[in-house]
């Protein structure tokens, strides 16, 4: 296929499609730039080229700003504040939860810098089915509906897919501003994440664990497996181990069905492989170089707080170093305390943007990420009240 491009770039959202973006000429990437200097990885599998991102490499496009130099927030459509959670739909269009303005946003796939949300869901605080207080995470499931963590409501909303704004959940998990714990209730959920076979992994932050849900998912389901906790009753933390979790953040799940968790208060990333079982031992860290270690590191392979995370087309790990503002991908074959390959956000794996300058190689907070099918990365930018994209 032949592209005529004098004026643009087109950004792949998905393998099969081309979206025109409105991307900075002056920096020399994108998809067409990379494929013309043979900057692509194979994946052999997928059925298309996986762009390698470099590190301290420049975003091409922001939302929630209308340039790479600024960072004031607000309730807009094309504003942001303080956003905790992304995902992509299956059009290529990408969620975000938009948290301090208790709202959850869809933008189109042909997005261009400074652009504004076409869907807004929520936008004020409350239990009601078409509210939220503070939501988090964003998960969308193979029919197209949206699962979103509403972190201080104790619950996992489900919207249903073609929402239209303003529109309503249709499942609720957890109980509308009733915490607990229990297999029916949670304590301030943050990460969600979709498997294959249409089950649900929920991360219970206030009770430090792991929840899974069975299909058929409905109002009130209860938990069915529980990682980081011995019983669905307990919710503590104890030491730094292989079993345990301090505050985790985000749950991603990779292609063997097997489970990557951000542990930010032991400043770690666990992996855990299928089949599951209650309390079952993680068999990866990263961040650390053992299980017992919990220290919090700026280099090449450390971590601190780390929050958000997204696999990709190449079963790589994208993680939300977010103590250290920077984004940090990490490739199999994987092996305890394993070295970064790629970091974005900073310049270098010993340098932190301290100063919090603001520009489009710098991250101030990133909390959340989300990679399409062939590569390209989102970075929820939390400090910065923005989203940046890195083709």
């Amino acid at each position: 296929m032949l592209f005529l491009l004098p004026l643009a770039f087109f950004a792949f959202f998905g393998c099969n499609q081309a979206k025109p973006l409105n991307v900075d000429m002056s920096h020399g990437s994108g998809f067409l730039l990379s494929l013309i200097l043979g900057n692509l990885a194979t994946n052999s599998g997928g059925g298309c080229a996986v762009p390698r991102l470099s590190t301290g490499e420049n975003a091409t496009i922001v939302l929630g700003q209308s340039d790479f130099v600024s960072s004031g927030f607000g309730a807009g459509t094309s504003q942001l504040h303080y956003p905790q959670g992304m995902t992509h739909d299956s059009k290529g269009g990408l969620w975000v939860s938009d948290t301090q303005n208790q709202r959850v946003i869809h933008y189109p796939s042909t997005i261009a810098s400074g652009g504004s949300a076409d869907i807004v869901l929520g936008g004020t605080s409350g239990t009601g089915l078409n509210q939220f207080n503070n939501p988090q995470a964003v998960a969308v499931d193979s029919a197209g509906g949206i699962w979103v963590a509403d972190y201080l409501n104790h619950r996992i909303l489900h919207f249903p897919s073609g929402v239209a704004t303003g529109g309503s959940a249709d499942i609720v998990i957890g109980s509308s501003g009733v915490s607990g714990v229990s297999t029916t209730l949670l304590n301030s959920p943050r990460g969600v994440a979709v498997e294959a076979s249409g089950g649900l992994w929920v991360v219970d932050t206030g009770n430090n664990r792991l929840l899974h849900f069975s299909t058929p998912l409905t109002n009130g389901k209860a938990a069915d497996l529980v990682l980081g906790q011995t019983s669905f009753t307990s919710g503590g933390t104890t030491s730094a181990t292989a079993s345990t979790l301090a505050n985790p953040n985000a749950v991603t799940v990779d292609s063997n069905g097997g489970i990557w968790v951000s542990d930010a208060s032991y400043h770690r990333v666990l992996h855990f492989t299928s089949p599951f079982a209650n309390d079952m031992s993680s068999d990866i860290v990263l961040g650390q170089s053992t299980f017992g270690s919990s220290t919090p590191s700026t280099s090449q392979s450390g971590l601190w707080t780390p929050t958000g995370l997204a696999t990709d087309a190449n079963g790589g790990l994208w993680v939300a170093d977010y103590g250290n503002r920077r984004a940090i991908h990490f490739s199999p074959p994987f092996t305890n305390g394993k070295n970064g390959d790629t970091v974005l956000g900073e310049l270098n794996y010993t340098s932190n943007n301290s100063g919090n300058t603001v520009s489009a190689a710098l991250l101030g907070g990133p909390n959340a990420l989300t990679v399409s099918p062939c590569g390209q990365l989102w970075v929820a930018d939390y400090s910065d009240h923005r989203v940046l994209y890195y083709p």
